[in-house]
């Protein structure tokens, strides 16, 4: 925790401040995606005429037959490299709200009483007592924990923890459900800002300071999500999402609220709203129904929708930090992408079609391009397969080069970071087109349900996986058939 909470706060004073390196591996790439085969240098640099056999050579072959990919993965990669520097540019004009942004907001007087509200089930005690801490050090009003009867060991480790501590409340629940849990605290809390958080997360020592600005300096602000990152990096699918989420944390959120204080989620892993908000709203959060199936899951994907469509704006605060855990085997890892991409599929189609969000224009333009990428993702590989087995080496080569060095581009922040992860850039590039499939697998499943905590679950049938699986497998198909019909 500790060699996270002193690094510095990335600035996005402008485009000639933080993005010049990437800018210039742009170029780099640009110059890539011009050309299907790595470039003579010597030719260019050392030959009068070496521009122009450079161009004749690579752009005017003798039989364009034997280019036909050529022209799909351009038109991919300049939809793909284009939406990144939308994103990129717009983020340069986001900042965090800091004291000096906020006018001297004066703590004594402003600061609103909080409330920390924590749905348990199933947690490692020494994880929980360790969150518990992180919370009471940063002096919320209450602390509310709702913990499954089941879950006999984190009851005693709070109480334990209570002794002595007037502002701690427990309520030991039977009922099945992250979303009911979460109401009866709702319901039971006294403060104006609800902080609603994951019994694995930890606070920065100086979390809620921070994160309660953006409410303070603007009453139009409904909601703050913060900036996160996993507790431990020990195994390859840790440092996965690390990466993952700093990809959030550098480029998606910022863009977000610069490009209209409008955010895709307000992360279930700490979120702070004004209660005045949700506490109307239980009875929609309690049942809501997405393709005529009640919703289970994805409760963070609800409350965010709940209040933006209201007209409440949203803020991600990067100056406040918290840690969470993160999957350290590749069955949870897969199975929690899984889980959350079905519910972006849910919540983003609900936003689309119930209209709310095409006042949101930039946050319409993410949504989409999120459902987009399922299918541009997947095209890569299939092209290169295609490439290989037509024994196009050069094109092959050059494709994983781009793919390799456009990586390295969009994941730069975290590098800055983590420079070591550099190493592990292949395994990355792998895993963002696992990532690809498995949004495709949620896309076919997206009327399943999953259930974090209680007795309701249900699982699938062995006839429905078969099924799920085949359908995933024939879009696959449709895909690569869809790649040489363009032949």
């Amino acid at each position: 925790m500790n060699s996270y909470s002193h690094q510095a706060l990335q600035k996005h004073g402008g485009i000639f401040g933080n993005i010049i390196f990437d800018l210039i591996l742009i170029g780099f790439v640009v110059s890539l995606v011009m050309s299907p085969f790595w470039f003579d240098i010597n030719d260019i640099l050392y030959q009068f005429s070496g521009l122009q056999n450079y161009i004749s050579r690579n752009f005017i072959p003798s039989s364009l037959y034997d280019y036909w990919l050529i022209i799909p993965l351009g038109i991919i990669g300049i939809w793909r490299w284009t939406v990144w520097f939308i994103k990129k540019i717009v983020s340069t004009f986001y900042y965090p709200i800091t004291p000096e942004s906020s006018n001297g907001i004066s703590k004594a007087t402003d600061a609103p009483t909080v409330s920390v509200i924590i749905p348990v089930y199933n947690e490692d005690r020494k994880i929980f007592r360790r969150s518990l801490e992180s919370w009471w050090k940063n002096k919320p009003a209450e602390i509310i924990a709702i913990i499954d009867k089941s879950d006999t060991g984190c009851v005693a480790e709070f109480k334990e923890f209570q002794q002595g501590k007037s502002n701690l409340r427990l309520i030991v629940t039977s009922k099945p459900g992250k979303r009911a849990a979460l109401a009866d605290g709702i319901s039971e809390s006294k403060g104006q800002i609800l902080a609603l958080t994951d019994s694995d997360t930890m606070w920065d020592s100086n979390f809620l300071e921070n994160a309660l600005r953006p409410l303070q300096v603007d009453p139009k602000i409904g909601g703050v999500t913060p900036r996160f990152h996993p507790i431990e990096r020990r195994t390859i699918w840790q440092k996965m999402t690390d990466i993952f989420w700093d990809m959030r944390n550098y480029l998606d959120m910022p863009a977000q609220t610069a490009g209209g204080k409008a955010l895709s989620c307000l992360s279930g892993k700490t979120a702070l709203y004004r209660r005045e908000i949700l506490l109307p709203k239980m009875n929609l959060f309690l049942n809501e129904f997405i393709l005529g199936r009640k919703k289970e899951s994805g409760e963070d994907k609800c409350f965010t929708r709940l209040i933006q469509q209201e007209g409440w704006k949203t803020y991600y605060q990067s100056s406040a930090v918290i840690y969470s855990s993160a999957s350290p085997e590749f069955d949870q890892f897969i199975r929690q992408r899984i889980r959350w991409a079905r519910n972006s599929h849910n919540s983003d189609f609900q936003s689309l079609w119930s209209g709310w969000v095409w006042k949101c224009p930039y946050l319409a333009f993410s949504m989409i391009d999120r459902f987009i990428s399922v299918f541009t993702l997947l095209l890569g590989p299939v092209f290169l397969s295609i490439a290989i087995i037509e024994n196009h080496w050069g094109l092959a080569i050059s494709i994983i080069i781009l793919w390799l060095v456009g990586r390295t581009v969009k994941i730069f922040p975290h590098l800055r970071r983590n420079p070591i992860d550099l190493f592990i850039l292949p395994v990355y590039l792998g895993v963002s087109f696992l990532m690809a499939l498995t949004r495709l697998y949620a896309l076919v499943t997206i009327r399943d349900q999953h259930i974090i905590r209680g007795f309701r679950k249900v699982k699938a049938s062995r006839i429905k996986k078969i099924k799920d699986y085949f359908l995933t497998i024939e879009m696959i198909a449709g895909i690569f058939i869809f790649a040489l019909a363009l032949r």
